[in-house]
């Protein structure tokens, strides 16, 4: 084995099949379909697909090494090395290729369970657009490059291509969105992060995780992956965020008796009038950003940045420019006299603290238009109901991403959780956006939640274009021509 070989394998355990015939390699993919002439080939396990499978039309598109978790037959010029559980150790074989990139920026992690993804947007328009890398629920975003996001944090390997991609762009940050089957799963194992927020636990995801406890135990991975003193930040006014505290110490946030503390005064012209207290100096300022909820996520973000040396009359400077991130409260305006918003609000606590905001500013009724995933756990569905209809004059049930399950028994459950008849179900998910639309008049509030910034539906296992945004703008034209 040469000098390079010996660098990439270097920290695993592993047996060589078969030798490669060349020294040097143009990159490193799991996805056999992006192989390009002298790269190495990944033969990921997955639960729908098995990268083994894949080996051929890897090697036929140029692939010159195979690492692989079983073993295989060897095709003659290529090189094959088994590395046992070879997804867990993808992340140092990714690190030692692409030479540990990670330890050349600051690394930001969020998790909870709601929050992530606009506190990754406060944090990028924070720390500068220009110094920082966010990957997350939306988008993997790298300077000027935009990149569909399937996950909300990276497969491990290309988690690794952009952080050094990132670095080769002169940025000094990556923000990232770390979900509970990411640290359950390794794809961070190989990050050491300088500073991480928690923002809530709430229901979700059990399915995958079983209990709260251990849902718990998963975000919990994090504040133990922090680089020597790396800052932890916390909202204590979360039960689990305040048991984090107590463990890990670190910065507090939240409505009182926190280190940075906030309160909404009153909505006034679009905007909320908030008093933020930094360390006990406080400012009365205009956010952008709507709800209570939102003004956590702001809190969370500013925690952070002023741990990171940001001064306080520079986070000041900054907080009445910040805008939140797409189909987070995202209100659409045609011109219309009611207001519509968009949210991604998918589980019972995300709709409860949504619908709470709107209360706060509406000045007539609300209707919901909400439906539940597929494929999901199941026992969020009739406490959503419950939910809409305890804020909501009125509700549109309808479908959200169904994907392998039947629509129609998805509603069924949904619909177990009303017990006043002020719903209607309508199936289709564009024909319900029509309808909520329609029933709305001057000073109502329509609230279109669940999928918030997604652009597609799952039916099945095939991804259709749906965004919310467009059917809701296209009935709000229609309504104003007096179609």
């Amino acid at each position: 084995m040469n000098k390079f070989m010996n660098k990439i394998l270097e920290g695993l355990e592993y047996t060589v099949l078969q030798e490669p015939e060349i020294n040097t390699f143009t990159g490193m993919e799991h996805d056999s379909r992006k192989i390009v002439e002298g790269n190495i080939f990944i033969a990921l396990e997955g639960d729908v697909a098995d990268g083994h499978s894949f080996i051929d039309m890897a090697i036929q598109k140029g692939a010159r090494l195979v690492f692989v978790s079983k073993e295989v037959s060897c095709q003659q010029g290529i090189g094959y090395i088994l590395i046992k559980n070879l997804r867990k150790h993808l992340g140092v074989l990714a690190s030692n290729f692409y030479d540990w990139p990670q330890r050349k920026l600051k690394i930001l992690g969020v998790t909870g369970t709601n929050g992530k993804t606009t506190t990754t947007y406060l944090l990028e328009q924070l720390l500068g657009e220009e110094k920082v890398a966010r990957f997350g629920t939306i988008e993997y975003k790298i300077g000027k490059e935009v990149i569909e996001a399937p996950n909300t944090t990276p497969e491990s390997l290309d988690l690794i291509k952009m952080i050094k991609k990132a670095y080769d762009q002169g940025l000094e940050y990556i923000v990232m969105e770390v979900s509970s089957h990411a640290l359950e799963l390794g794809r961070v194992n190989m990050l050491e992060f300088d500073g991480a927020i928690f923002t809530n636990l709430t229901l979700d995801h059990l399915d995958y995780h079983k209990t709260m406890e251990q849902y718990f135990m998963a975000k919990r991975k994090l504040f133990l992956k922090l680089r020597g003193k790396g800052i932890k930040i916390f909202n204590i006014d979360d039960s689990y965020g305040k048991r984090l505290w107590k463990e890990f110490h670190g910065v507090s946030y939240g409505t009182d008796k926190a280190d940075v503390q906030g309160k909404i005064l009153a909505f006034e012209g679009g905007r909320e009038r908030a008093e933020i207290s930094l360390f006990q100096e406080k400012k009365e300022c205009r956010i952008q950003i709507l709800g209570g909820f939102n003004l956590y996520n702001l809190l969370g973000s500013i925690a952070l940045v002023k741990e990171l040396g940001m001064s306080n009359q520079e986070i000041f400077d900054k907080l009445e420019q910040l805008q939140g991130a797409p189909g987070r409260f995202e209100t659409l305006d045609c011109g219309q006299d009611y207001m519509v918003i968009i949210d991604y609000a998918h589980t019972g606590d995300a709709l409860e603290n949504i619908l709470q905001a709107v209360q706060e500013i509406k000045s007539g009724k609300i209707i919901t238009i909400f439906g539940c995933g597929g494929d999901r756990d199941p026992r969020k569905r009739p406490i959503m109901a419950e939910i809409a209809e305890r804020y909501s004059d009125f509700v549109v049930l309808t479908s959200d991403n169904p994907r392998t399950e039947n629509p129609e028994s998805i509603l069924e459950e949904v619909k177990s959780g009303f017990t006043k008849e002020n719903h209607i179900c309508i199936l289709e998910r564009a024909e319900a956006i029509a309808e909520g639309i329609r029933r709305a008049n001057k000073g109502d509030m329509v609230l279109i939640a669940g999928k918030g910034h997604e652009t597609y539906q799952i039916l099945g296992r095939k991804k259709y274009h749906f965004d919310d945004r467009e059917f809701a703008r296209r009935e709000i034209v229609f309504r104003k021509q007096g179609r």
